[in-house]
């Protein structure tokens, strides 16, 4: 901030100079970008066959590689015949045949004491010789191996409900009495019309009347009800007349509306206070058929929401999530009340995805046993991919004398068992190893110059009806597997090798959104010690990560990671089984017998044979 005030200050002051620096900056910087690419052209344009002796674009040791699925193009055959042909080897093996005999003196010590203990070996084997005793002598070592695999892992399911229902058409049967004050009477043609109430629309299935007379006059005559002429007793006083009404299947008009003439005795008029006082009075009972719209509680579940496939999992657990109850609602104006054990269900599921990845041989083999384990991978906030270390126990086993606090071992393999896993051979072997690995992989690229590059691959895995071509054992012996292509039985086959280093997941196809199938992506390098530096040095060292399985990043390693990256710390156990497979050593038992036969023939030749 204070050289960008200091500038402004000088450029206020010295405003004439300010185009001068300004014309500079433009000639330098144009000067600049004409010359920036004249060293990345020379580079280019230079062969390295001038500029490196005994360069060569195609050396021959490029055909001891054969990719993932190739083999080693009989390098270890090569190599055998290399030792019995070219100088070196021919030194190595004439130096045991064809150099001088050492001579050799009777009177040497080694010799006197042979002979000594020759003498008294018959009290060593018989086990009077007091100093020496029979003893077996045990060694472990203890190795650790990194693998990885796929575990179960969980998801769920959400079930949510919604409050409805619907109205249905029911038709009943109902008893209806209609009240005697509800009637209306009014005069009409020299008589009363009676009228009362009942459903519209129903229809009758019976009908009972009766009239109550309560101390009056006998003015009554007829009735005319639903075609029914009811005739009433011709007396005064209280009493109680009842009447059988045919009235089955009359329907009611829509206005629910009934109407009934009255009539009186000839010459007489109805007083129309007798009805409204309540001194006569009908009272009807009918049964009628009527249809009524009834209220159908309805409860509906939407599609559940899932993080898994229910088709392929486990169901292990079903809770309620959202406590039930009643719920209301609005239908037509009406308030309807809906009731539920349970609202919302969430349905946990296991997904049976565990597989033995790279870890076979370790959890078959007794001797080794799981040390440790992390998460490197995650589904739905589980762990769905782990890391896993085993310990495996090597014990190495001789048998010999033990005379005066001195070990004698007879057994042949005394080497295992006083020295070893101390040498450090194999590893100094895995690292020279791995130097030239990363030498032959260099790229044409001489500028980003990057070793142990992998290629990402993926595999389809099970979901929704398709097969699981991530298997990691099987592949051409399962029918299932039919459907897989060339990839995936690649990465198959890669897994076997040890050549495979787990990204991540993926959505491998989706439809309308959601996802109907997944994908596991790999990153598969060109061998075992590629993926060993890769993965303990890149990634473990530097944290420098694979990506995702939507972004892989299989990229090589750059010198200056290389250079970063210590060695010491790289475990290479797994490099070590076939380090010791694939070399061929003459047998020992063969190369002992002839020195044994040689020192023999000396010795005869110096004693005359005796």
């Amino acid at each position: 901030m204070k050289r960008l005030l200091l500038s402004l200050l000088l450029l206020c002051m010295q405003g004439a100079q300010a185009d001068a620096v300004s014309d500079a900056y433009s000639a330098g910087s144009s000067y600049g970008k004409a010359n920036s690419s004249q060293g990345t052209s020379g580079m280019k344009s230079t062969s390295p066959s001038d500029v490196i002796p005994g360069y060569t674009a195609n050396p021959s040791q490029s055909g001891y590689y054969g990719g993932v699925q190739g083999g080693d193009g009989g390098i270890s055959d090569k190599g055998q015949t290399e030792l019995g042909q070219n100088a070196a080897g021919q030194a190595i093996i004439s130096a045991g045949t064809t150099n001088p005999a050492v001579t050799i003196d009777p009177s040497a010590p080694f010799i006197t004491a042979g002979k000594d203990a020759e003498s008294t070996s018959d009290a060593v084997v018989s086990g009077t010789y007091d100093q020496c005793t029979d003893t077996t002598v045990s060694k472990s070592t203890f190795q650790n191996y990194t693998c990885d695999r796929d575990t179960n892992y969980t998801g769920t399911c959400i079930r949510i409900a919604t409050a409805g229902g619907h109205f249905v058409t029911q038709s009943t049967l109902q008893t209806i009495t209609v009240d005697p004050t509800s009637w209306v009477y009014t005069v009409a043609n020299g008589g009363v019309l009676a009228q009362f109430s009942l459903p519209g629309g129903a229809t009758l299935v019976s009908a009972t009347l009766s009239l109550h007379s309560k101390n009056a006059p006998t003015y009554l005559s007829h009735m005319q009800l639903w075609g029914n002429d009811i005739a009433t007793k011709n007396e005064n006083g209280d009493y109680t007349q009842s009447f059988s009404i045919n009235a089955a299947g009359v329907v009611i008009p829509d206005s629910g509306i009934v109407t009934a003439p009255i009539t009186a005795k000839s010459g007489l008029n109805i007083v129309l206070d007798y009805f409204q006082g309540g001194f006569l009075a009908w009272n009807l009972t009918v049964q009628i058929q009527a249809t009524q719209q009834v209220w159908v509680p309805e409860i509906t579940w939407a599609a559940p929401n899932c993080n898994v496939d229910p088709a392929t999992s486990q169901l292990t657990s079903t809770t309620c999530t959202l406590a039930g109850g009643n719920r209301t609602t609005i239908i037509n104006g009406q308030t309807q009340t809906i009731y539920s054990d349970c609202w919302q269900y969430t349905d946990t599921y296991q997904v049976n995805a565990a597989t033995n990845g790279t870890c076979s041989s370790l959890m078959s083999n007794a001797s080794c046993t799981a040390s440790s384990t992390s998460c490197t991978e995650t589904t739905n906030g589980v762990c769905s991919h782990v890391s896993q270390t085993y310990q495996c126990q090597q014990v190495y086993t001789s048998t010999g004398k033990l005379c005066g606090g001195n070990y004698l071992c007879m057994s042949g393999d005394c080497n295992d068992t006083t020295g070893a896993g101390d040498s450090g051979f194999d590893t100094a072997v895995a690292k020279l190893a791995g130097l030239a690995s990363a030498g032959a992989d260099v790229t044409n690229d001489q500028i980003n110059i990057k070793a142990f590059t992998g290629q990402a691959m993926s595999c389809r895995k099970a979901m929704a009806g398709f097969s699981n071509c991530c298997v990691d054992s099987g592949w051409g012996n399962s029918a299932g597997l039919a459907n897989c292509n060339s990839d995936e039985m690649a990465i198959g086959k890669a897994k076997a090798k040890k050549v495979v280093v787990s990204v991540g997941e993926a959505c491998n196809t989706a439809v309308l959104g959601v996802c109907i199938q997944k994908k596991q992506v790999y990153c598969v390098f060109g061998g075992k010690l590629a993926r060993i530096i890769q993965e303990q040095g890149r990634r473990d060292q530097l944290g420098v990560s694979f990506g995702s399985g939507d972004s892989p990043n299989c990229r090589g390693i750059t010198v200056p990671e290389l250079q970063d990256i210590n060695f010491d710390l790289i475990n290479f156990a797994d490099f070590y089984t076939d380090l010791m497979t694939n070399q061929k050593i003459p047998d020992s038992s063969v190369m002992v017998q002839q020195v044994k036969d040689r020192i023999a023939a000396q010795v005869n030749a110096q004693t005359g044979g005796k």
